[in-house]
């Protein structure tokens, strides 16, 4: 197909078909989740679960790609399906404008793989409880001013209690940029992609300093 040409240098046709055939659910339609939809949409996938209970503010429209001055007060969920539509006619979604829980069972029902793209601890952690009952990997990032993080949770190696700890609040005091976002989940992208196409992963723990232009890796312990 003419629409994915530009993908055949880096991505094999096979690959391309998983992609094609692959259902991914995005948890958060927000700052990172909108980028990781566009990407998603562009490189091939058809084929989503949309979750998020909030609507869009005024205070988006720094850093959120779905975010425009028409649609403040309209649903996230929603409006991902929307611009996903736009971009490929092909592209079906199940939303949900609500809020996941770690009993959420039918918000992540024929999924193959989860994107965390949550804006608070609580909510990743139950997030995790649910993938991990459903067998699920799931691909985190995270962002705070200019800085973010990606890594992979998997069925045989979570996450979470290692990054955050007994943290139970985020520090709020960094604020979001738009670069953040947009470099962080093009990893997070670029993550999924690893995991569908079954690529060898190392699970670290990779930190972004999109000021300094610097990435590191850090090892689970």
């Amino acid at each position: 197909m003419g629409r994915y040409v530009r993908n055949y240098s880096s991505i094999t046709k096979e690959e391309q078909a998983i992609l094609n055939n692959t259902r991914v659910a995005i948890v958060g339609l927000g700052g990172l989740g909108g980028y990781v939809l566009e990407n998603l949409v562009r490189l091939g996938v058809k084929s989503f679960n949309l979750i998020d209970r909030d609507v869009f503010e005024v205070s988006n429209l720094n850093r959120q790609i779905l975010s425009t001055e028409n649609n403040l007060g309209l649903s996230k969920a929603e409006e991902g399906f929307r611009r996903a539509k736009s971009i490929d006619r092909n592209v079906d979604a199940r939303v949900f404008s609500c809020e996941l829980d770690e009993n959420s069972v039918e918000m992540l029902e024929g999924v193959d793989i989860v994107v965390d793209c949550l804006d608070s601890i609580d909510s990743r952690l139950k997030l995790e409880k649910l993938c991990d009952k459903m067998n699920l990997t799931l691909i985190h990032g995270a962002i705070r001013g200019y800085y973010g993080q990606v890594a992979v949770s998997s069925p045989k190696n979570r996450i979470f209690n290692r990054i955050y700890g007994g943290l139970k609040r985020d520090d709020e005091s960094l604020g979001n940029l738009p670069m953040t976002c947009m470099v962080t989940a093009s990893l997070q992208v670029n993550l999924l992609l690893k995991v569908i196409f079954n690529e060898e992963l190392d699970g670290d723990l990779i930190l972004i300093d999109v000021k300094n232009m610097e990435m590191e890796r850090l090892k689970l312990q």
